[in-house]
């Protein structure tokens, strides 16, 4: 092609400067994979479906789990394990909120909020905010072993094509 950076960037409908910056650094892709690569060695999984020339979709981030659930005890100590089935912490990331947000936005106070992300557990509460992620397009994700009574492969993605808006709820049902 012959078109100037300018024209190529007002034709692909992106602003010049990214274009630029896309175009003259090898930083930006670098610093990326050494993010990927720093997450991947302490456990995490970034996790998302892909196909060239479209947006990734099903985004998220996962603890590395176990193939399989049928594996040793010793197998399943190599991996970090949760004793909840549901990160609420994940989640609010995931939507990329605060805690005052989302209690404002689930109807709960934000101390509610704090202790259900540090795992307590109060059956009415847990519920209004399992369902609040849920209805902002939240999918939890992972699997109970009954050998060790935790939890592998933890986290959170999107759980449609589109991410959804998180501007109110409802309340639950």
């Amino acid at each position: 092609m012959s078109l100037s950076q300018r024209a190529a960037a007002e034709a692909a409908g992106v602003p010049h400067r990214y274009l630029t910056i896309v175009e003259t650094s090898d930083s930006r892709v670098g610093t990326n994979l050494d993010l990927v690569d720093f997450y991947g060695a302490a456990g995490i999984e970034f996790l998302g479906e892909a196909s060239i020339g479209r947006e990734i979709t099903r985004a998220g981030a996962r603890w590395s789990s176990p193939n399989s659930q049928d594996v040793s005890r010793a197998e399943k100590a190599k991996f970090h394990a949760e004793n909840a089935r549901v990160s609420f912490r994940a989640a609010r990331a995931l939507l990329n909120k605060g805690q005052d947000e989302i209690a404002a936005m689930a109807g709960l106070s934000r101390a509610t909020v704090k202790s259900l992300e540090l795992g307590k557990v109060w059956e009415e509460s847990h519920r209004t905010l399992l369902t609040f992620y849920e209805s902002a397009g939240v999918e939890f994700i992972g699997w109970g072993d009954p050998v060790t009574n935790m939890y592998f492969g933890i986290g959170v993605r999107w759980s449609s094509e589109s991410k959804p808006e998180c501007t109110s709820y409802p309340g639950p049902p």
